[in-house]
């Protein structure tokens, strides 16, 4: 098969994936995803240097995992809950791994900061355990919201999903001005479909960390009023 007919299958399956995820035939759609990341591996070992599309689709056929495994996660308990969170995780991890070596112009932080939004639905106390791995989870959130400004400040000074990133890290952190990037969104007049896709990751946050981070309660109401 040439690159064509591999993109042209890949992008199907995706497709489909996305059909059954909106279904929530979650199986149907992990499974259209993985044979799409087959194909995307099977290209990547013949290729003697990653080329930019093949990275590309690798992120975000990773990222489409880690966000279908996370809405499957949410609407479990217990065990159950944290198996499909914590492969979630893992989905995010992968696309990262792919998704920081692409150019600039292609700049996305997707995978990026849903690993770490992740790793707060597991477990809160990273905002505020003492140990080596939350000063390593802190370190992260400083890095990428180091990288989202830089990026906001050339590349993607209009991309509403970089604010919506922006955002979320900064909530995380809990600085004082988190809330301010929302307002600078709300002036990009994005899609509703942008509100609805942060909120779908604020909310919840602040089901489960609010009592650490106030302020994602109050960033989820100023949300919605912004959606209606």
């Amino acid at each position: 098969m040439t690159v064509a007919d591999d993109l042209d299958e890949v992008r199907a399956l995706k497709a489909s994936a996305k059909s059954a995820r909106d279904d929530r035939d979650w199986d149907s759609a992990i499974a259209d995803l993985n044979d799409a990341i087959d194909l995307l591996q099977d290209r990547l070992e013949e290729s003697s240097a990653a080329p930019e599309w093949l990275k590309a689709e690798l992120a975000d056929t990773f990222g489409m995992i880690g966000g279908i495994e996370k809405r499957w996660g949410l609407q479990l308990e217990d065990e159950q809950r944290r198996r499909h969170l914590k492969a979630s995780v893992d989905a995010y991890d992968m696309g990262f791994k792919y998704e920081q070596g692409l150019d600039l112009d292609d700049a996305n932080t997707y995978n990026r900061i849903n690993r770490l939004v992740g790793r707060v639905l597991l477990d809160k106390n990273m905002l505020r355990r003492g140990d080596s791995a939350a000063s390593k989870f802190a370190e992260e959130l400083r890095d990428a919201e180091e990288i989202v400004t830089k990026e906001i400040e050339t590349a993607r000074q209009r991309d509403p999903w970089a604010y919506c990133d922006l955002g979320t890290v900064r909530l995380l952190r809990g600085k004082p001005d988190a809330l301010s990037v929302f307002h600078d969104l709300e002036r990009l007049r994005p899609e509703p479909y942008v509100y609805e896709s942060v909120l779908s990751t604020l909310q919840p946050l602040s089901d489960v960390a609010s009592d650490i981070r106030p302020d994602l309660a109050k960033a989820v109401a100023q949300l919605r009023r912004y959606v209606r």
